[in-house]
């Protein structure tokens, strides 16, 4: 903000200063020179103390924009943004998000890249173990396809689209950690030629909308093991840091309650 007003500012002052300049040659025909920057300076210190509290104004209207911006732990952001794990759930431009935590992105000869989101990877921690579906199986949108290890537990996630499943990555099926570090590029899980395409992305959330999905989900997320953990106090201080979920927030909940998770978030 601040930046687009120097301009305006600049030419200000220049104004200003040649004022300053005519008041001076005028008044120093008609008086002395002591007495023409005695009235000079009458005239302008007013001007100079409205300069200075408009810089002031501008410099706090910044600030307060910069804080607001930085009260939003979620982003849309482009898909090159180098983003840090840990630092924000990332929702990247161009990606179709299902309600069950996967998503779906264009790639060339309308195939479409899948893989799960940074909500459920950062909710989850460190993954132990990866299971995807065979090359060639046919998947329907919302049914199980991927299982997920953690800690001895497991969690299953659904095809956000219906078709047939045309590669894996394998490297993130030898090396989980690919999908804490990025679930939206290294991490992707596998490619599928859909069928019924325009169909299976109506219900899928891009964009702002995806965005404001994500903020209603954490919300709920908190609630949801808020309420099922013995220590509240514990989950407030390790589930959340400055709003985001941090890895492993799920290790609280117990089998059964992970099981609802999955049934409620993960469908």
């Amino acid at each position: 903000m601040l930046r687009n007003c120097m301009p305006a500012f600049v030419k200000y002052i220049a104004c200003l200063a040649f004022h300053l300049q005519y008041y001076v040659a005028k008044n120093s025909l008609e008086g002395s020179f002591v007495e023409c920057f005695y009235i000079s300076h009458q005239e302008y210190i007013m001007v100079a103390l409205f300069v200075i509290a408009f810089v002031v104004v501008l410099l706090v209207a910044d600030l307060i924009i910069q804080t607001r911006k930085k009260q939003y732990p979620i982003a849309a952001a482009q898909p090159s943004a180098a983003l840090a794990a840990g630092d924000r759930i990332r929702v990247p431009k161009g990606v179709f998000f299902h309600p069950g935590h996967t998503w779906a992105r264009m790639l060339s000869g309308e195939k479409l890249e899948i893989g799960i989101d940074d909500f459920i990877q950062k909710s989850l921690g460190k993954i132990d173990t990866l299971n995807l579906p065979a090359i060639g199986t046919k998947v329907k949108q919302g049914e199980p396809v991927v299982s997920i290890q953690h800690a001895g537990r497991t969690l299953r996630m659904v095809a956000p689209v219906s078709g047939t499943i045309m590669s894996v990555n394998d490297m993130a099926v030898d090396n989980p950690a690919l999908i804490h570090d990025n679930p939206y590029k290294e991490g992707w899980l596998f490619t599928i030629e859909p069928e019924n395409l325009a169909q299976n992305l109506s219900p899928l959330a891009i964009a702002e909308n995806a965005v404001d999905w994500i903020k209603n989900e954490i919300v709920r997320f908190r609630d949801f093991v808020t309420a099922r953990t013995a220590e509240p106090a514990l989950v407030g201080e390790t589930m959340l840091d400055g709003g985001i979920t941090v890895d492993g927030a799920l290790d609280h909940l117990s089998e059964k309650d992970l099981a609802s998770f999955e049934e409620e978030f993960l469908r």
